[in-house]
């Protein structure tokens, strides 16, 4: 009985040893301006997003995270790089850019984001090169062989692969 009692104390006294050896290793960073508790001295950029996430940090794995620096700069920390953690560490973490290829006269425009108005599209496929002006008409080419018109203001669900002609709004052809 003495034996078992001995190694049930020594357990304990192995796991408080083990816990407060945690304790002292405990560091709180910053992730989008909300404190966040880790463990240890280093942390990969996916460990550091997954316990923003469990501690109640809006934002998802996938999120980019940055280091601020402290000259004001900033750096990319990628998911399997292991990063030396030190009280006050500020990162910010934010949605991948989302970059779409659409084709506009036949040529390819590169757009950000989810949605983009039929001005927005113009005026970029101009920016990248496309010879028309901000009053041609902006078509889309549907699937079917057919085309609908998108206005100014119109809003267009951006995907790969949307094709767009644009045309003089004084063009009968």
């Amino acid at each position: 009985m003495d034996t078992i009692q001995t190694n049930n104390s020594e357990l304990h006294n192995a796991e408080r040893a083990n816990a407060e050896a945690h304790q002292e290793h405990l560091v709180s960073v910053v992730v989008n301006g909300l404190p966040v508790n880790l463990l240890g001295r280093s942390e990969t950029g996916e460990q550091i997003k997954t316990a923003a996430i469990e501690q109640g940090v809006p934002i998802h794995l996938d999120f980019v995270l940055v280091e601020d620096l402290p000259d004001g700069g900033h750096r990319e920390v990628a998911d399997h790089e292991n990063v030396h953690i030190h009280e006050g560490r500020r990162f910010t973490a934010h949605a991948k850019e989302r970059i779409i290829t659409v084709c506009v006269n036949e040529q390819p425009v590169k757009l950000e984001g989810h949605r983009a108005t039929g001005a927005e599209i113009k005026a970029t496929a101009i920016a990248q090169g496309v010879h028309i002006q901000l009053n041609f008409v902006l078509q889309e080419e549907l699937p079917n062989g057919t085309s609908r018109i998108v206005g100014d203001n119109d809003e267009v669900h951006l995907r790969e692969h949307l094709r767009f002609t644009a045309i003089a709004p004084d063009d009968n052809s």
